[in-house]
């Protein structure tokens, strides 16, 4: 989906790690290989292409966010909402470990943690396996000469349209306004999507979803009075 300008075409899962010697840069590599059933390593990951309902013991709506972050959406999201599977994508080791900590002093069984590159993300599901796309905070790249780095682009919307079932959703939590504004003018030309609500400031005038979950990013703009950003779109 949306491959980053210039990337390898080699699949992430052959070229996730990097020298040996790298254990002793990245400690947490170590961590995240012997963590437990919390996280996914990228070689294994694009064998559950299709069959994430064997992963998860059960057929239930799956929800995918990209970036986890330190993990404490994506635990949250998973306690309050048993009754569907969520995974979370995120490219470091750190966050990896630091989320999958989360997920199980959560005891949400019903979450994982892949690490993958979400540029690559359709390796990882089949078309209409996922019933939700949610963003937060992705990298702004705000020079408009690191444009062509940003995730939210026309591509990645028809990208994630092939992976998200009709009726599922996708949702955008940004603190640039120019991720917004890209999601909206892509909606405009998609004839995969809907827009059902978008919000220029959610800590002052509310998310456009019912069921909103704080992240670390948005608590901390919150504080210094900067304003989020939301959309929230409806495969059709």
């Amino acid at each position: 989906m949306n491959r980053r300008p210039g990337q390898s075409a080699a699949p992430f899962s052959t070229r996730a790690h990097g020298p040996s010697n790298r254990h002793e840069v990245n400690p947490y590599r170590h961590d995240h290989e012997r963590f437990g059933k919390e996280i996914i390593a990228a070689e294994q990951a694009p064998s559950r292409r299709g069959g994430w309902h064997t992963e998860f013991g059960r057929d239930a709506p799956r929800h995918l966010e990209l970036g986890v972050g330190n993990g404490s959406w994506l635990a949250d999201s998973a306690s309050r909402a048993p009754d569907r599977d969520w995974i979370g994508l995120e490219i470091r080791y750190k966050r990896c470990v630091q989320a999958a900590e989360k997920v199980r002093a959560a005891g949400a069984s019903n979450a994982r943690v892949v690490r993958y590159s979400w540029f690559e993300v359709e390796q990882l599901f089949a078309p209409g396996e996922l019933a939700g796309i949610h963003v937060n905070h992705p990298d702004p790249w705000s020079h408009p000469s690191d444009a062509k780095h940003r995730l939210i682009t026309p591509g990645f919307l028809e990208g994630a349209a092939h992976l998200v079932a009709p009726g599922g959703e996708l949702r955008l939590k940004t603190d640039f306004d120019g991720h917004q504004l890209a999601l909206v003018g892509a909606v405009a030309i998609s004839t995969s999507w809907s827009l059902l609500g978008t919000s220029n400031d959610i800590r002052g005038a509310g998310a456009p979803w019912p069921d909103d979950i704080v992240t670390g990013y948005q608590a901390k703009f919150g504080k210094e009075g900067l304003p989020v950003f939301g959309a929230w779109l409806r495969r059709v």
